[in-house]
């Protein structure tokens, strides 16, 4: 025996099935990520429920934006039982799924108000949930670590700040796989607790660190090089090496300096011999 079900049952199967929503907050202190509270329709705001990404990529999305009107009614709806103070400041979006009944949501989410558009064919990104720019970008000419200075997508000020690329190996605790009811879960420093060894780049210099000191810095302004906090540099050149500069200074720290090796020729004079002379 079939039964059959008219269009308008249809529709509202699929309507307790599927539904949108907007997002007031996020909650990441879990093993999967929650989602605070949700406006779906009036008077139906979830909460405290999960909101799953894809494997390997997690972002914590901007919460929604403070609007002056609190008001998110038809005004057919006026006469209705409904709650007509929802929020409606831009916010990410989220797709419901109903597992079963309709008090147990989970969520996919985007956020419009700071996805990188008008990407070309086969590119792809993971871009910063603030909407600065920041982001890792993949497409046919090569992969970029992609820092730069604009102000947040809920930037009260509006103002730049210097931020950093950073190519780094860390030392970081792992963090537990059990979450116990009541637990206050800590933050943790997914950047790294400590650096072993790093490479960072700003607008104005690149920099090279060991732990927390700086071994080398090129400089964009005054198109220079400095080397310091080191103990030793080795250049091993299995052909030739060339210097060319309008002057070159060598200070020996010690008593000694050491020029080791076959004879060498000085402003094309001919060669040194041993002892060290210099010919006219």
């Amino acid at each position: 025996m079939s039964v059959r079900a008219t269009l308008s049952q249809v529709a509202r199967h699929v309507q307790m099935t599927l539904s949108r929503a907007s997002v007031r907050e996020f909650d990441d202190k879990h093993l999967m990520q929650q989602i605070k509270k949700a406006d779906v329709y009036h008077s139906e705001t979830p909460s405290d429920f999960e909101r799953w990404q894809m494997v390997g990529l997690t972002s914590v999305p901007l919460k929604q934006e403070e609007s002056k009107s609190a008001n998110k009614q038809n005004s057919s709806d006026q006469q209705g039982d409904w709650n007509h103070n929802q929020p409606t400041g831009k916010s990410a979006e989220a797709l419901m799924l109903y597992l079963g009944s309709r008090s147990h949501p989970v969520a996919l989410v985007d956020d419009r108000r700071v996805r990188p558009y008008a990407m070309k064919e086969g590119e792809t990104a993971c871009y910063a949930a603030s909407g600065t720019g920041q982001m890792l970008l993949h497409n046919n000419y090569g992969s970029y670590v992609i820092a730069c200075n604009n102000p947040p997508e809920q930037s009260t000020d509006n103002k730049d700040i210097e931020r950093f690329a950073s190519l780094r190996h860390v030392t970081k605790s792992k963090q537990s796989r059990e979450i116990k009811e009541g637990q206050e879960v800590q933050d943790h420093k997914h950047e790294g607790e400590t650096v072993n060894t790093e490479v960072r780049t700003t607008s104005k210099q690149i920099q090279i660190l060991d732990s927390d000191q700086v071994v080398a810095v090129y400089d964009k302004d005054a198109k220079s090089w400095t080397f310091q906090n080191f103990k030793k540099l080795v250049i091993n050149a299995s052909d030739e090496m060339t210097f060319t500069s309008k002057k070159i200074t060598i200070t020996a720290t010690s008593d000694v300096l050491n020029l080791n090796g076959k004879p060498i020729n000085f402003n094309g004079g001919g060669p040194s011999t041993p002892p060290f002379t210099v010919p006219g």
